[in-house]
């Protein structure tokens, strides 16, 4: 169970600035060792994930003490994807594709000893409680046939339209954008909604009871070093 008090699993943020505050580098090191290892994980040529920056792309870590479990990286990605409407229901052409601009999960790795643990489930839930978002609403990043079933198992996702951008945005997202809509035309929701500011998003209100996983201050891994508390 990740926690924030006692001993066990919990959750840090790293994002541009703090990776560049990393003065002794050991951050930006664990961040090059995860991304390789979720490169191997996944069969790629190269890593996805590296330490030198970050832009305006988030990492989630999921660390225990000074052992990472895992990490979890996204950022807002500009997307022409294909909607899954029925051919009778386009006007033209021009509504053949959508741009959209949600979020993305770009690089997901749990350790292998972790795996089968509960710590993807928790992680991913921690990153759409920080984000204000839901599985459906996000993009994935050439998904792995693990994250693939990692998604239908734990959030019911199955369908999805093949983009020639190798991105995965599921059936649900268009509906889930047509309800937040009242205006769509129930061919092509107003996805404004989707395309929220990282400056406009707020610290979620927690349930009663739920612990909050990001305010603990966060230990390095490897050096011991302290990061400054996420809120």
């Amino acid at each position: 169970m990740v926690s924030t008090d006692g001993e066990g699993p919990y959750v840090s943020i790293v994002d541009n600035a703090a990776l560049q505050a990393d003065v002794g580098g050991a951050l930006s090191s664990l961040l090059e060792d995860l991304g390789k290892s979720s490169a191997n994980a996944q069969g790629l040529r190269k890593p996805v994930t590296s330490g030198i920056c970050l832009g305006d792309q988030r990492v989630y870590l999921l660390l225990d003490g000074r052992t990472a479990l895992g990490f979890l990286k996204v950022g807002r990605k500009r997307l022409f994807v294909e909607a899954p409407f029925a051919a009778s229901d386009w006007a033209d052409v021009r509504n053949a594709f959508q741009e959209i601009q949600p979020l993305c999960a770009l690089d997901f790795y749990i350790h292998e000893r972790y795996q089968r643990s509960g710590f993807g489930r928790q992680l991913f839930d921690a990153m759409l409680a920080h984000e204000r978002s839901s599985p459906e609403l996000l993009g994935y990043d050439r998904p792995s046939p693990k994250l693939l079933s990692f998604l239908s198992k734990h959030y019911g996702l199955r369908k999805y339209k093949p983009q020639n951008n190798n991105f995965v945005v599921y059936d649900d997202f268009w509906s889930q954008a047509e309800r937040a809509d009242p205006r769509a035309d129930g061919r092509a929701a107003d996805l404004r909604t989707c395309r929220q500011s990282a400056g406009d998003r707020a610290r979620p209100a927690r349930p009663k009871g739920q612990k909050d996983l990001f305010s603990r201050p966060v230990e390095h891994p490897r050096q011991g070093q302290r990061l400054p508390p996420i809120f």
